[in-house]
């Protein structure tokens, strides 16, 4: 099996087994880095700039599961509460409590789930907003022919990253609005 784009080629089998992989390149790179030579703000440094960033693009294309999301989770943690780079250590605090805000007394730590979301949230929302790109042109030759990608559409055979931006599509709608303008695209009954 090849990579292209840092994902694998083939595509199928049970999706956490199929995303072991961005679990095991975290595990990879928290396991080279010395927990005992860190302070707590320089583990805090460490997790937001490259644990963060390591699965971006994947969840930016493609929704993890919530076992690997939660394993993920969890190898942060371990790493940011332990003392001496082996052991998980105490953990002084719920992790969903460090996720918040720092003005909420949080550290402002990502949430791996709503992050994923929120990606795949910003992919469905460039299909909306540039419509003439070759991105939409694929997605609307297979998927959405004579309607938006925001309405609900069956399709045959949905791919697996179809599927995935489609289920940002809550979020979408949640912060969508129609500017009224001249009135001529507006439903007044269905539009937000």
């Amino acid at each position: 099996m090849g990579l292209y784009l840092g994902l694998p080629e083939s595509f199928g089998g049970a999706k956490t087994q199929f995303f072991s992989f961005v679990r095991d390149r975290l595990q990879t790179h928290i396991n080279g880095w010395s927990a005992k030579f860190l302070s707590k703000g320089g583990k805090e440094v460490m997790i937001k700039s490259v644990a963060a960033a390591l699965p971006t693009y994947v969840m930016s294309c493609l929704r993890l599961p919530k076992s690997i999301t939660a394993k993920l989770t969890c190898a942060v943690a371990k790493f940011c509460w332990s003392t001496n780079g082996q052991s998980g250590g105490m953990h002084w605090r719920a992790w969903d409590k460090l996720c918040s805000s720092k003005s909420d007394s949080g550290l402002g730590f990502r949430d791996v789930n709503d992050f994923n979301k929120a990606l795949l949230a910003k992919q469905l929302w460039r299909l909306v907003d540039c419509p003439d790109s070759l991105f939409a042109k694929v997605f609307k030759g297979r998927y959405y022919r004579n309607a938006s990608p925001l309405e609900q559409v069956k399709s045959y055979s949905p791919s697996y990253g179809w599927r995935s931006m489609i289920s940002a599509r809550s979020l979408v709608m949640k912060g969508l609005i129609k500017r009224v303008g001249t009135g001529d695209s507006l439903s007044v009954w269905t539009d937000p």
